[in-house]
């Protein structure tokens, strides 16, 4: 009975759920995504920005942090010009303004990126080196359920 209330569970719309270690899941399973994040960190459940396309997946916060994960629903052959999806994210240079679908005004990092045959856009906030390494891992779990065919 218990597996068949958590099948249930999972199958909502968007479901944090907690895990051993202190930290907690996030799923989305009608979009195929979950991440991995620690406590202290939010879900945030209101859309960012205004933009459809990409169109905003995950968001998360914590203390003046954010991870943005947004989605390019632009055709396959879009897809093939994002970079293949490194095996570990960096955050490099200075922070610099992000133009599009900004959720917030102020400099921050894009990372952007495929995996599953869909392309994604990471915005990462983060006023210190902590808050950065854990915005970094957050994107680092992310589990993506490839495009249908």
């Amino acid at each position: 009975m218990k597996r068949v209330a958590l099948a249930v569970l999972l199958l909502g719309s968007c479901v944090p759920a907690a895990s051993g270690s202190g930290e907690r899941v996030y799923f989305r399973p009608r979009v195929g995504l979950s991440v991995h994040y620690p406590s202290g960190w939010t879900v945030i459940r209101r859309h960012l920005t205004p933009c459809t396309n990409p169109i905003q997946r995950i968001a998360l916060r914590r203390n003046g942090a954010l991870v943005l994960l947004m989605e390019s629903l632009d055709p396959p052959r879009y897809v093939k010009r994002f970079p293949r999806r490194p095996e570990h994210f960096r955050l490099h240079g200075t922070p610099q303004w992000l133009v599009c679908c900004e959720p917030l005004h102020k400099r921050g990092w894009l990372l952007d990126f495929r995996d599953g045959g869909r392309a994604f856009y990471a915005y990462v906030y983060g006023s210190n080196r902590a808050a950065r390494a854990q915005a970094v891992a957050i994107v680092d779990s992310l589990r993506v359920r490839p495009r249908p065919r």
